[in-house]
């Protein structure tokens, strides 16, 4: 039962993760693209809290000085590095290639689920992966290059880092629970992210972000762009994309394991390419619809024999 609950949320986590960068895109024209990073990461913290606190309550736990350290170590890989070279890919490419790209995911969980909790590796999990790297192959056209180097870069360490939030989780999960390591991994992170841009108001740090490349975190702005219209869609990548679904991802490494929790990730690009053609009208050229029938063949790779596993677990069970 578990196990058909983390597939369910599997499929949930992808339909939001899928609406993520095109969302982002969107709120471009309102807020500077650090203030979406750092706001909506603190607003999806603070609406997960009270239950956070609750749930702890609940278990009976109270949070030690090693828990601390934790939740700012995870917070500052999969909020600060993460979020922040999100943001960036999401300026420097098309919307529909950096969630593709994004889409990864799994070559690196698979690695990290092997090498940190010495999870087995299925034969149709390899498989599935190696599809997948075909598609991205055909994504990428290494034969006429279709994406901006930097962005290409700046997504694929974004992918490399949330590839790494599953297997984290995994090792605190069963004594504080999904929902508070979603919650204080956004607050701490949040709160760090913050810390940096409030240091670009200063005119010697400001320079030095400057100087590095980093444009987008000097003299960030925390109180203009909002109207009725941004104010939503921020509630929605802050309280549904980051929140709710950093959440569905800590559950799904929970109820099944922290590589198939990364296999959102082969369902995601074919929802965010539709989303990213019906929004923004952008084109998808040949090479990147086969890369995307590449996905679905590794999805169905991934699904296919779950489903028998579960008939086959649940026959035993009635026997």
């Amino acid at each position: 039962m578990n196990r058909k609950r983390g597939y369910l949320y599997i499929l949930l986590a992808a339909m939001l993760y899928s609406t993520t960068e095109v969302a982002l895109k969107a709120l471009g024209g309102a807020f500077a693209p650090m203030q979406v990073t750092a706001e909506r990461v603190l607003l999806g913290a603070l609406a997960l809290l009270p239950f956070a606190l609750r749930s702890l309550r609940q278990r009976g736990v109270r949070l030690t000085r090693s828990d601390w350290r934790y939740f700012a170590l995870l917070g500052f890989l999969t909020v600060t590095l993460h979020m922040s070279l999100l943001q960036m890919a999401v300026l420097h490419m098309d919307a529909s290639a950096t969630s593709i790209i994004y889409s990864g995911n799994p070559v690196f969980a698979l690695a990290a689920a092997h090498l940190i909790l010495h999870e087995p590796l299925k034969k149709n999990h390899l498989i599935a992966i190696g599809v997948e790297l075909i598609g991205i192959l055909f994504i990428l056209n290494p034969a006429k290059l279709e994406l901006s180097p930097r962005g290409f870069v700046e997504i694929l360490l974004a992918t490399l880092l949330f590839a790494l939030y599953g297997t984290l989780c995994k090792l605190r999960l069963p004594r504080l629970g999904a929902l508070a390591i979603s919650t204080f991994n956004l607050l701490l992170g949040g709160a760090e992210l913050l810390a940096l841009l409030l240091l670009g108001h200063l005119p010697a740090v400001g320079a030095l972000y400057r100087r590095l490349g980093l444009d987008i975190f000097a003299d960030v702005p925390f109180f203009t762009g909002f109207t009725l219209s941004s104010t939503l869609l921020l509630c929605h990548v802050g309280i549904g994309c980051a929140a709710i679904g950093f959440f569905l991802t800590a559950k799904i490494a929970e109820y099944t394991s922290a590589t198939e929790a990364s296999f959102i990730y082969l369902i995601k690009p074919v929802l965010a390419t539709l989303l990213a053609v019906l929004v923004y009208h952008e084109v998808i050229s040949v090479n990147r619809m086969i890369g995307i029938v590449f996905f679905l063949a590794a999805s169905l790779c991934v699904i296919v024999p779950t489903l028998r596993e579960l008939r086959q677990e649940r026959a035993a069970q009635l026997r």
